[in-house]
């Protein structure tokens, strides 16, 4: 019987100070435990190798050593695979989710137990994402953050793209078709969330559940720069459900277009632009998780 092994994809900009301490970590852990590691920072060397591969010597999983980015891209290229996360990015949203610690030797110990999880998954046009998607103001900052990006960054990255986007957001009307066209709405922000995580602990559908083959669906109906700043600051307080210009739905698919094309983001990474087709698939991804998550108990 051969060695059982998992390839590790690495962030490349994720390879130095303590992100590579933790990456080498996660390696020696794996290797008291009898599972051998294969390290790659080159993706699509990484993508040839397993395609090359037989079915019975495949790895026990794949490892997205970085961020939510990192996750979603290996979701993209390994659809079939078992994933495991070693949270090295700046938020770490769906590894904190799970309840995954920052720590080689914490995602070595759950990779050998092997207890997995399937979860929904999203797809936007022919990308698939995990935890949510927006289209309108914030979009916009992560897509000019994305343009003037040169390595790794910060929660204080954001702060020259947010004054960037404020003075020039044009807020663009936005018009959303559910269910092959069941429910016709405009709005001038939309969140679709299938995952109740996003940055700064901000929760903009607490009742969402990724398992229930549903995206909830917040639309913001009033636009400008005034309407925004309140509905951040209701965001913030968990009230903004409570608000009449919010509303709050659950479809299967949808369609947003627009006159003039407004950014997209999925799991805090640029996706484009409108107009754009989201649907649910469900139960699409497994992922190692450890043995006893909040996520598992719902």
């Amino acid at each position: 019987m051969s060695t059982p092994w998992v390839a590790i994809q690495r962030n490349p900009i994720s390879g130095a100070g303590n992100r590579a301490l933790l990456i080498k970590d996660l390696v020696l852990h794996l290797k008291q435990k009898g599972i051998r590691p294969r390290l790659f920072s080159n993706r699509d060397r990484m993508q040839e190798l397993l395609k090359q591969r037989a079915a019975e010597d495949q790895p026990l999983c794949i490892v997205a050593a970085g961020g939510d980015g990192t996750v979603q891209d290996v979701i993209n290229r390994y659809p079939d695979q078992c994933i495991a996360i070693l949270p090295l990015g700046t938020e770490n949203l769906l590894a904190r989710y799970f309840g995954i610690e920052k720590s080689g030797q914490f995602v070595a110990e759950m990779i050998s137990r092997g207890v997995s999880r399937e979860i929904d998954l999203c797809q936007i046009n022919d990308r698939k994402f995990v935890l949510m998607a927006s289209i309108g103001f914030d979009a916009a900052v992560v897509e000019a953050l994305t343009l003037s990006r040169t390595g790794n960054i910060s929660h204080l990255s954001y702060l020259k793209p947010i004054w960037k986007t404020l003075c020039a957001y044009p807020f663009e009307p936005l018009h959303i078709t559910t269910d092959g066209g069941e429910q016709e709405m405009t709005a001038y922000h939309v969140i679709v969330v299938n995952i109740p995580a996003y940055g700064l602990n901000l929760n903009f559908a607490p009742a969402a559940n990724d398992h229930d083959g549903l995206l909830d669906l917040i639309l913001l109906r009033k636009k400008g720069i005034w309407s925004m700043i309140k509905y951040v600051f209701r965001i913030i307080r968990g009230t903004h459900l409570d608000s009449r210009s919010v509303q709050k739905l659950q479809a299967k698919q949808i369609r947003i277009q627009s006159a003039h094309p407004v950014p997209i983001q999925t799991d805090g990474d640029a996706t484009g632009s409108t107009p754009a087709d989201i649907r649910i698939i469900p139960a699409a991804a497994r992922f190692i998780v450890p043995c006893s998550t909040p996520a598992n108990d719902q």
